[in-house]
């Protein structure tokens, strides 16, 4: 008798240590899918002091389940968000989004939108560094060095403000954004010095009211008169090709 119950002791302690390696590894998985699934999502890494990740592991880690891989917004993501994530490739977000305003937005977030603000878990450094990277790599712009924007009275002129309305579109704010992959030929560097030498001002003048041809530069004869298209290529010529240039 003393044997049989050692036997079904022993048989007793088998199973549960069976049992208790089956949770063991279950529980294991599940800690490892769950942490899995953390670096994944990759939303709430917590900064470590004194370190500086690169923008694009950032934009990996922090953006790109909202603005996909290739920075256009199509991220599986997007469906639920209302409005849906920015479309960093496209014209508008070139023109629209400066340097500044997209610092803050990753800092502070976008009310009325799912951007939250990723200043408590990113260093300044980290988000200046994403902001030059989605700058560089998906709307083809330069970072700290990038040409400065006309002055705000400059701007404001006749010739600036039709040149806002008709021209930032496809040159940006600065007379310097190629839309490389979606014009061909890219719309014209106005800060480029080989453009500078090339273009003069009655071309551009001739290049307004007519159009290009073999370029996505259409005429807006119809839409301007002569003086307003002398004043835009005038903002132009002052405002990015080098100072006020001979109106030759």
């Amino acid at each position: 008798m003393h044997s049989n119950s050692m036997h079904s002791n022993r048989k007793l302690y088998e199973e549960n240590k069976k049992s208790g390696l089956r949770f063991s590894g279950l529980l294991i998985l599940s800690l490892l899918l769950v942490s899995a699934g953390s670096a994944m999502a990759g939303q709430h890494h917590t900064y470590i002091p004194g370190e500086t990740r690169p923008g694009a592991t950032i934009f990996h880690n922090y953006c790109s389940v909202c603005h996909g891989d290739k920075g256009d917004g199509q991220a599986r993501a997007r469906n639920g968000l209302v409005p849906p994530p920015r479309d960093y490739t496209s014209p508008e977000a070139a023109v629209e989004l400066s340097r500044e305003r997209m610092i803050s937005s990753v800092t502070y977030g976008r009310p009325g939108t799912a951007m939250i603000g990723w200043g408590k878990e990113l260093s300044e450094k980290e988000i200046e560094g994403v902001v030059d990277y989605i700058r560089m790599k998906f709307m083809k712009l330069g970072g700290k060095t990038e040409h400065a924007s006309p002055d705000s009275k400059l701007l404001a002129s006749r010739g600036g403000v039709l040149y806002l309305q008709a021209c930032a579109m496809c040159h940006g704010e600065t007379g310097t954004r190629p839309t490389t992959g979606r014009m061909q030929p890219p719309p014209r560097d106005f800060t480029a010095p080989d453009v500078i030498a090339e273009l003069t001002r009655k071309r551009m003048i001739a290049s307004v009211t007519n159009g290009r041809t073999g370029t996505a530069m259409r005429g807006y004869g119809t839409q301007f008169n002569k003086g307003e298209i002398e004043a835009m290529v005038d903002f132009i010529r002052e405002a990015f090709m080098s100072g006020p240039n001979p109106k030759k």
